[in-house]
């Protein structure tokens, strides 16, 4: 049974690949990786020491809270609408979840909160490379939550899974939001089981936009494209790979997020494929 599985069998060290024992050390190269407030840090600063990190002064309920009202305040109605219909075609989408299943780049937790509201028979896997927000989001998690998960720090170009541990990867948009996204697909592609399922809501852009020269310069566009995504995927090994575009808005000016550009249409969809 999935709920049985021991984590320390599923992980592997960033660095060398090598198995961990039951203590997280690395019987490779003999690392010994943390477990701090639930959260298994398995992170290498060899590899991840440049990543970005949350303020840690933002993690309080009240300051989340008011930053994510200010933060959706400048939404207009047109994407208040888009992405509502956005998150009810991922619902339904996680109805069918199973098995083991990991949340790229949980982060606060927009979609990790609705896999372990689901109803469905399957163990969430929250990953974020930032301990300390993976940390206030599962925290968060465990209040009136029966479904039992597990939390990761890791770097998604990085992962520190085992070839073919997961049934199904998602993610909240965490695609356009990691640089190098080819390689991120390839280590996606690895840590899926045999024809295990990425299915993740992502947003795109059109070609030539003011958005995809932006993107381009966060090294993000081969996320935020469309044809880019798509031919990505298919290099990555991945088939059946499937957009369902669910809904499309005019973003309005935020000054609090920089992609896309005010002005430019963006389009929510969910993407699928299949190892």
């Amino acid at each position: 049974m999935e709920n049985m599985v021991n984590l320390y069998q599923i992980l592997q060290c960033p660095a060398c690949l090598a198995g961990l024992t039951e203590s997280l050390k690395c019987t490779g190269c003999g690392k010994q990786f943390a477990r701090e407030k639930d959260v298994n840090i398995m992170t290498d600063p060899r590899l991840s020491g440049k990543e970005w990190k949350w303020d840690e002064s933002l993690f309080s309920e009240e300051k989340m809270k008011a930053m994510m009202e200010r933060y959706k305040s400048y939404f207009n109605e047109e994407t208040v609408k888009a992405q509502a219909l956005w998150w009810a075609a991922m619902e339904n989408e996680i109805n069918g979840f199973s098995g083991l299943v990991g949340d790229l780049a949980s982060g606060l937790g927009g979609m990790f909160g609705r896999l372990m509201r689901s109803g469905s028979d399957f163990t969430p896997v929250a990953t974020d490379v930032d301990p300390n927000v993976l940390s206030w989001t599962s925290q968060k998690m465990k209040a009136g939550q029966k479904k039992k998960f597990f939390a990761v720090a890791t770097d998604g170009k990085h992962l520190a899974f085992k070839t073919g541990t997961f049934n199904v990867v998602t993610s909240y948009a965490g695609l356009g939001n990691i640089p190098d996204t080819k390689l991120i697909l390839a280590e996606i592609y690895r840590v899926l089981r045999k024809g295990g399922r990425l299915v993740v809501m992502q947003t795109f852009v059109d070609v030539d936009s003011s958005s995809h020269k932006l993107a381009r310069g966060m090294n993000v566009e081969r996320a935020l494209i469309k044809p880019f995504l798509l031919a990505d995927l298919a290099e990555a090994g991945f088939k059946n790979i499937g957009v369902d575009v669910a809904s499309s808005a005019i973003w309005a000016e935020n000054p609090m997020d920089g992609l896309p550009a005010a002005g430019d249409m963006q389009y929510f969809a969910i993407v699928k494929a299949e190892k």
